[in-house]
């Protein structure tokens, strides 16, 4: 298991047969697009599962401006929010319909309401075994054609990327009770913004 941002770094660019780094902020071409691409493959990888070391549960106080329409509250999203997976009401039933514009949820359930979502993790050392390894595959995937010019390096890159990802959120679901499965379709019509993506 990788216990700093520069292991799985350098676990990624071992599998593309490059040079290790040394820091972020190392002068070459390797530490420099780590640098670059690391921020986003992390939030995307969190983003795409509720894995259990990064989950967390927040409650929510309205907003002093209520949306202009269409819903009767707003809910600003706790700064360290990636993506929210449950909305509950005060009377513990999970909230049907909702919907995120911007930083805010926005609903009709009178507050407070509750939220289960990924967070921002940025501990490595909080990861666990499978989430660091989908972490490097998915490093490995967005460096590949950078760094060799390859297609075939980035579409090995990219399979490696899937397999894990899919190994790894069967070992992660196993880990606590039922969990309602996450699929590509639910990601993107919660980034449309339809009104059921729970």
């Amino acid at each position: 298991m990788a216990t700093s941002i520069i292991e799985i770094c350098n676990s990624a660019l071992q599998g593309l047969k490059r040079e290790r780094i040394m820091a972020l902020t190392d002068n070459s071409e390797e530490a420099n697009l780590c640098n670059q691409i690391w921020p986003g493959v992390r939030d995307m990888v969190l983003a795409c599962h509720p894995w259990n070391s990064a989950m967390t549960l927040a409650q929510l106080q309205q907003s002093a401006t209520a949306p202009a329409w269409k819903w009767d509250f707003a809910y600003p999203l706790p700064a360290d929010c990636l993506r929210v997976f449950e909305v509950v009401g005060i009377d513990q039933m999970a909230v049907a319909d909702w919907e995120i514009q911007g930083r805010d949820i926005l609903c009709d359930e009178d507050a407070p309401v509750y939220i289960s979502y990924a967070r921002r993790e940025e501990d490595p050392q909080k990861y666990d075994p499978g989430l660091c390894e989908v972490l490097i595959a998915a490093l490995q995937a967005r460096l590949a054609y950078p760094l060799t010019a390859s297609v075939t390096a980035q579409q090995a890159a990219e399979t490696l990327y899937q397999n894990r990802l899919r190994d790894a959120r069967g070992i992660d679901a196993r880990q606590g009770s039922a969990v309602k499965p996450i699929v590509e379709s639910t990601w993107l019509r919660a980034k449309l913004g339809s009104r059921n993506i729970g």
